[in-house]
């Protein structure tokens, strides 16, 4: 866990999200999320977080509302930019960025405190039925029906979901060729 140099510039209640999810991910766990590890990532005062948030409670709150909509949003409109809405390659790169960012790993952290908190149970609910419409919609675009789409939709979160627990196991391949190997074998998404 870095420390952030203290800026000049007043932090937004994003900035505190958005660190406060970095921190959960590079954590594992919610119990590490404290006002003053995040003011320290941060390089604020009590008094900036104050500003925006009247205890731990809020902020919680505003990272499950994060996570339950405009978190998802932002990455599903991102990588369709990046992609001229072609689906195979939207979902390429959605799983890209699965990979090679951390969020996976933050996944984890949210599914695992779903377990004991209703209002992130219901965030992690509403973020993964936006994930499985987003790649639902990109697949069907693929000439498979509502129905198929759907149904490989959720294989592919299945799978993104299982793989970090699978992380101790040898791939085969490289991460790119296994990629590519679920996509063509697994998911039926043939170029």
């Amino acid at each position: 866990m870095g420390v952030t140099k203290p800026s000049n510039r007043r932090k937004s209640i994003q900035d505190f999200v958005s660190e406060a999810f970095e921190l959960l991910a590079e954590a594992g766990t919610a119990d590490a999320l404290t006002i003053d590890s995040l003011c320290s990532r941060l390089g604020v005062s009590k008094g900036s977080f104050y500003w925006h948030f009247k205890g731990r409670g809020p902020l919680i709150d505003a990272l499950v509302n994060a996570w339950a909509g405009n978190f998802h949003v932002a990455i599903h409109r991102a990588i369709e930019a990046q992609t001229a809405d072609n689906g195979r390659t939207v979902i390429e790169e959605i799983s890209h960025y699965w990979l090679s960012s951390n969020m996976s790993r933050l996944d984890q952290v949210m599914r695992h405190w779903a377990q004991h908190d209703e209002g992130v149970y219901k965030a992690v609910c509403q973020a993964d039925e936006l994930l499985l419409n987003f790649l639902k919609n990109n697949i069907k675009t693929l000439a498979y029906s509502e129905e198929e789409a759907h149904r490989r939709a959720r294989l592919m979160m299945a799978i993104g979901i299982a793989e970090p627990m699978l992380a101790h196991l040898p791939k085969a391949g490289s991460d790119d060729k296994e990629l590519q190997w679920i996509l063509d074998s697994v998911l039926g998404l043939k170029k």
